[in-house]
């Protein structure tokens, strides 16, 4: 029998409910599943919140206030006393608020029957126990014991950048580590939360509602389940799963990897759903119900104990597993093929080439050198790079009207995704696409094509005899491995048709912008092309 005491004290420290999931996808105008605060404790939520804002500027801005106050003399024992003295205050009230919000949820019935359940699930903690309560509760995840732990041994670090890949000026050398300082301040301050805008506290506050009707779908009408990884570097994941294994295609996995303002409970998922495989979405760290700040370790921090989750736990084969990432995070995406060579495939929906374009065309002129040797040392999102150790099955996708990836608006000829090709394609067959040769001017020509255009290339250089060729190579070589030699002794008419053929297997384009929703039509399991 669970006391009273330990409900009160439950409902002073506990999380934020935010509904009770229906059993029926609630209609129109029906919000009966939403928890409904009292007054007193919206009141208290807000002066938390106010504190929390409060404290996080002041973890960001203390240097330059102990700064300050060193320049003027300030720094007595006076001032600090009286600092200590506004710290003890703030404390109280805090304590003061958080006391009237844990008797006002307590006095609420909705709230007190699940603070009492979530002291029933910490006493008897069994897996099921746990599921049928996240089933049944939408509520922070804050403070739930995680459902499965990575060993901090395996905690993954970033490659170390030399000075040599950067390259700097003589003067740019000699204040090479003040330029990393600044730039760590600014990339810790301010860029990550540009290049992550969805971890910005007011895009959670202004898309809550969508995130909590995203939820209800997923879970009341797909069956989904919530689950919290913990990491090899101490976050917490927020995941969701929906399993269709009793169904051939629900064989196949498909795990997404959202954009930089997207969330698995409103974001590409629903491609993936609709075409009936199993699907497992994630909050990357910041996002959501995930702890955390993002950043290029959390980032394939968290992927990597995802991928550990599906296999250990959930039991999918590595080649079973696809991956499907949508604009920044085809980072992700790419770092696990690299490191887990033998997934089913990759799908690169309106992926860039290198991060550093797309920061530096946001940045004025004078800063370029500053954002080159930022991004190289702290937040090296390069694709080609990782595709170019990536020797399985991928295709890609050019969103003609794509503002963020076209660096010139309307223009797609400037689209990040045609810089992949122009690289992983001659890096692939450099047998085929040869320097200085016509294929790649062919290469190039499809890429700036229309519709039209494209077809009239196709028509011309494309026949059936072409995928004879390809079987006869992939029959004496099984595995896939690339540079390969697959057009060694080919003719230059020979090498142009697959010029063509090739582009035209790895590439597909979508009269689009960048947010709209992928139809299921674009949606397959890629093959190898050679």
């Amino acid at each position: 029998m669970i006391q009273s005491s330990s409900v009160f004290w439950q409902c002073v420290v506990g999380p934020k409910l935010y509904q009770t999931y229906p059993n029926l996808l609630p209609q129109d105008q029906q919000f009966t599943h939403l928890y409904i605060k009292n007054l007193a404790e919206i009141v208290s939520d807000s002066v938390l919140l106010c504190l929390k804002l409060c404290f996080g500027i002041f973890r960001v801005v203390w240097p330059l206030c102990l700064w300050y106050y060193y320049q003027n003399d300030a720094l007595i024992y006076d001032n600090g006393i009286s600092f200590l003295g506004h710290v003890i205050c703030l404390t109280i009230i805090a304590m003061y608020f958080m006391l009237i919000r844990g008797y006002s949820r307590y006095i609420n019935p909705s709230y007190e029957n699940f603070a009492r359940e979530f002291l029933q699930v910490k006493m008897n903690s069994t897996r099921e126990i746990r599921q049928n309560f996240l089933s049944k509760y939408d509520f922070s995840l804050l403070h739930w014991k995680p459902d499965y732990i990575i060993d901090s041994s395996v905690v993954h670090q970033l490659p170390k950048v030399s000075i040599t890949e950067v390259k700097l000026t003589l003067i740019e050398r000699i204040f090479h580590r003040l330029i990393l300082l600044l730039g760590y301040i600014g990339i810790t301050i301010i860029g990550r939360r540009l290049i992550f805008p969805g971890s910005l506290q007011i895009i959670r506050y202004t898309r809550h509602r969508h995130l909590l009707d995203g939820r209800i779908n997923l879970i009341v009408s797909y069956r989904g389940k919530r689950c919290l990884l913990r990491t090899a570097d101490g976050n917490h994941i927020d995941t969701i799963f929906l399993d269709r294994r009793p169904s051939n295609t629900g064989q196949i996995l498909v795990i997404t990897c959202e954009g930089n303002a997207g969330f698995y409970e409103v974001g590409c998922m629903m491609t993936a759903i609709r075409s009936n495989y199993s699907v497992f979405g994630w909050n990357r760290p910041g996002f959501g119900e995930s702890s955390g700040c993002p950043s290029v370790l959390s980032e394939i921090n968290a992927i990597d104990s995802i991928m550990r989750y599906v296999t250990e736990e959930l039991q999918f084969p590595i080649d079973q597993i696809l991956l499907y990432a949508w604009s920044i995070g085809g980072y992700s995406a790419c770092w696990t093929a690299v490191n887990y060579q033998n997934i089913r495939g990759l799908i690169l929906d309106a992926i860039f080439d290198d991060i550093l374009p797309l920061v530096q065309r946001q940045m004025p002129l004078f800063t370029t050198k500053l954002v080159q040797t930022t991004i190289r040392y702290y937040f090296n999102l390069n694709n080609i790079q990782l595709l170019q150790s990536y020797h399985g099955p991928f295709y890609l996708i050019r969103r003609t009207y794509d503002e963020i990836m076209n660096l010139i608006p309307n223009q797609p000829e400037t689209n990040r995704v045609n810089t992949i090709l122009l690289e992983i394609l001659p890096y692939r067959y450099p047998c085929i696409y040869k320097t200085g040769d016509e294929t790649l001017s062919l290469l190039q020509q499809y890429l700036l094509s229309n519709r039209k255009q494209r077809q009239i290339l196709i028509d011309i250089y494309c026949s059936d005899n072409l995928q004879i060729e390809i079987d006869e190579y992939q029959s004496d070589n099984p595995i896939a491995f690339y540079p390969c030699k697959f057009g060694e002794s080919f003719s230059l008419e020979k090498r142009k048709c697959f010029a063509i053929f090739l582009i035209d297997q790895y590439l597909i384009i979508f009269d689009s912008k960048h947010c709209t929703v992928l139809p299921q039509r674009y949606f397959s399991i890629p093959q190898r092309c050679v």
